[in-house]
């Protein structure tokens, strides 16, 4: 009979795919392990021959001897085959009665027939008491072992095939196997560990740990077996048969291996348990704000996207697919994880929205729509500096934005800008000077007001009020600046000469010609509109590229001011860093005569760039020059097959922004796809004399073309071409900046 206690571990020990360090274990060496504990014959060669098929009755042998199961030939006597078999009755018998074989009908259990993939997975599963999915499926297996193979598949015990109705090869269940009896041979277990959040692991245990003796350790495992420790930022122990595990960072998706260690009575064990972390995916939607709507247009409906841990999602999904339906005019927001609703001629008191999201996840809300809006209270989230990250101090020429939370009479949260900037009055004060400010989107997509630290002796700080436009203060915050060691202070006046008597004129001699003086050079700065491009960085910034030419200049000082801010920089400001308050990057570069500047700014603003130059000695200062920035975004968005039936070419067109730009297109077409290539690596493919010998795929067409705009067409001949698809790659370059977008092309010959 089965041994009890060997029984319970193997069921705590059950969801253990990959037990200890069996990942870094090759198959040959878990093969000779299992040989020389007797749970595998060896051969008279000493080889494994882990590419030779397993008969039923090998493995009825195998799981009985991991169990430790009594062999019991009389079980097997419903079975009328086994004359060839005789010496596995027992292991087939005991097998049987334990639930964990059984035969094929007819009193057939086909001992010398080859086990299959499907069946060794049942055989797994049953024979360690996993739970299984009733109605699990698995592509590849049949529909009475879909539960089976979906069970062992989540639990390590056999990889993902393509068919599971395949004989099992002798590597297959040898690496079953090994999972099995490495999880029995220890003394203590961990019964699971499983992601549940993303920065959360849970791991529950057999028995009771001293959480001041058990040290808690997780590692990722790479694909190729490289191991990587997971910072950890807490334990929090559930007397000493729990610990959950908060991570300091979201865990990625992978292989992950949980380890314990307890030290006691002088000794160390370590007790592992492997798992695996899924991709963070949208499991449910829920429409945010409050009951009632101001009857207004752009009103932003928030949505909360939570994932598989039940837990509100930081970042929205790459691929995230949302559709809204609703009786007013509702679409989803461009930037921001809300819907934009227009009310403002609305005639009803009430308005439906219904959000379906990856075209399966349903979300619906009744609201009420009530009067218009007004600001009924501002809260401040603290000041912030690009990326979000709190700010406590500022140093000169430093930036900082102060978050803010307007909300309406209903609740709701106002992000409308232009319509804040309307309704409200912001106003910076620092030293005894007041500026007036405005609203812009700031790091986090939110309303902001935007302030720069300037020159102080002593240190100081600046204070952002925000006023409704009776003048009542609705929030007001400050942020300390730093003194500045720079800061000038005039020399002392000095004394004026005495003076002495002027001696008496010597008589002149005549006047000797001098020449005329060397013209003194002239520095000069500029900036072609035309070599300006921006692009996205991320959902609420974009990256702009502007090219400065000069003359006789060697450093270039520049400062980046929103376009609403009336103050104008001189000359002077800019080399001595006295900004505007509504400066958004700044700083001095070196310059041979052309420098490219970049700055990182949110997508919507308009901005002006200051720059001037100066030579080595700084005597020499150029012009100032103010150039207008737009952010007007290069995208290049789609590739579209516009052939028609009767062409005998393509016709690939281009769905890009600016809709006129003008530049060069690579393309290269190809019968497979082309993996993970950049931009640069297309246009080598599109240029070079020959095809790269690193291309896999088999290029069938490529080459370049002057672009015009989305007026424009690539045009391939097709004739003598095979059905497709082909996989179409396309580099469009422009101003300098290259992207790229890929499609396909449906032939038909």
């Amino acid at each position: 009979m089965i041994h009890v206690f060997t029984a319970l571990l193997l069921i705590a020990a059950i969801a253990n795919p990959i037990a200890g360090h069996a990942a870094d274990t090759s198959a040959e060496e878990k093969y000779q392990s299992l040989v020389e504990k007797g749970i595998f014959d060896g051969f008279p060669d000493g080889q494994a021959h882990l590419d030779q098929n397993m008969t039923r009755a090998q493995a009825a042998k195998i799981i009985a001897l991991i169990l430790g199961l009594d062999e019991n030939a009389g079980a097997a006597d419903i079975y009328k085959d086994l004359d060839e078999a005789k010496w596995a009755e027992g292991f087939i018998g005991a097998a049987t009665e334990m639930g964990i074989l059984e035969g094929r009908g007819g009193g057939i259990f086909a001992p010398t027939a080859d086990v299959t993939i499907q069946e060794l997975a049942k055989i797994m599963v049953e024979a360690l008491g996993i739970e299984v999915n009733e109605d699990a499926t698995v592509e590849g297996a049949d529909e009475w072992a879909g539960k089976y193979v979906a069970a062992a598949l989540a639990a390590g015990l056999i990889p993902e095939q393509s068919d599971y109705t395949v004989p099992a090869s002798r590597q297959l269940l040898v690496e079953a196997s090994y999972i099995a009896y490495e999880s029995v041979s220890n003394e203590k277990w961990i019964k699971s560990a499983k992601q549940t959040g993303v920065r959360t692991v849970s791991i529950d245990l057999q028995g009771s740990f001293d959480p001041d003796a058990t040290s808690v350790a997780i590692e990722r495992i790479g694909e190729d077996g490289d191991r990587t420790a997971v910072g950890i930022e807490s334990l929090e122990w559930d007397g000493g048969s729990a610990v959950t595990v908060v991570l300091s960072d979201v865990a990625e998706a992978g292989k992950y291996e949980a380890k314990l260690t307890v030290e006691q009575d002088g000794e160390t064990a370590v007790y592992t348990f492997s798992y695996t972390v899924e991709p963070e995916q949208v499991s449910r939607v829920e429409l945010g704000g409050a009951d009632q709507l101001p009857r207004a247009d752009n009103v932003e409906v928030p949505y909360i996207l939570y994932n598989q841990y039940g837990e509100p999602m930081s970042e929205p999904p790459a691929d995230l697919k949302v559709a809204v339906a609703s009786s007013a005019d509702v679409k989803p927001h461009p930037d921001r994880q809300a819907l934009l609703v227009n009310l403002a001629g609305w005639n009803e008191n009430r308005v439906d929205i219904h959000l379906l999201v990856n075209e399966k996840i349903l979300a619906m809300r009744d609201y009420q729509v009530g009067d218009e809006p007004v600001v009924q209270s501002v809260e401040t989230d603290g000041f912030a500096d690009d990326t979000g990250a709190p700010v406590s101090s500022l140093k000169k020429g430093e930036s900082a934005w102060l978050l803010l939370r307007p909300y309406d009479q209903y609740g709701n949260l106002i992000t409308d800008v232009d319509w804040l900037n309307e309704n409200l009055k912001a106003e910076e004060s620092v030293s005894g000077r007041q500026s007036a400010k405005e609203l812009a989107p700031g790091p986090v997509g939110a309303a902001a007001v935007r302030v720069t630290a300037g020159s102080h002796l002593a240190k100081t700080s600046l204070t952002v009020t925000i006023r409704s436009l009776s003048d009542e203060v609705l929030a007001q915050a400050s942020i300390a600046v730093e003194s500045d060691p720079e800061f000038y202070v005039p020399p002392a006046p000095t004394p004026a000469p005495t003076p002495t008597p002027e001696p008496e004129p010597a008589p002149s001699p005549a006047p000797t010609p001098t020449p005329e003086p060397e013209p003194t050079p002239e520095a000069t700065v500029s900036v072609d509109p035309d070599s300006i491009v921006t692009v996205d960085k991320d959902s609420f910034n974009v990256t702009t590229s502007v090219y400065v030419t000069s003359t006789n200049v060697t450093t270039l000082y520049y400062a980046l001011v929103i376009e609403s801010d009336p103050e104008v920089p001189t000359a002077d400001d800019l080399i001595h860093h006295r900004l505007p308050s509504g400066t958004r990057d700044s700083g001095k570069v070196s310059t041979d005569g052309k420098v490219k500047l970049e700055f990182e700014t949110p997508v919507a603003p308009k901005f002006n760039l200051y720059i001037v130059g100066t030579d080595d000695s700084g005597s020499l200062v150029s012009n100032l020059l103010t150039v207008e920035i737009d952010t007007k975004v290069f995208r290049l968005d789609e590739v579209v097959d516009a052939t028609n039936p009767d062409d005998d070419y393509w016709r690939i067109c281009l769905i890009h922004t600016p809709i006129d730009a003008e530049g060069t297109v690579y393309y290269v077409i190809s019968d497979n796809p082309i993996h993970d290539a950049s931009e640069d690596d297309l246009v080598r493919i599109a240029t070079e004399p020959d095809v790269p010998d690193d291309v896999l795929a088999q290029v069938i067409a490529r080459g370049t073309k002057n672009w015009s705009g989305t007026s424009d067409q690539i045009r391939v001949d097709k004739k003598g071409w095979t059905p497709g698809p082909y996989h179409v790659y396309v580099v469009l370059e422009y101003r300098g900046v290259r992207l790229k977008a890929e499609g396909a092309l449906g032939l038909t010959n």
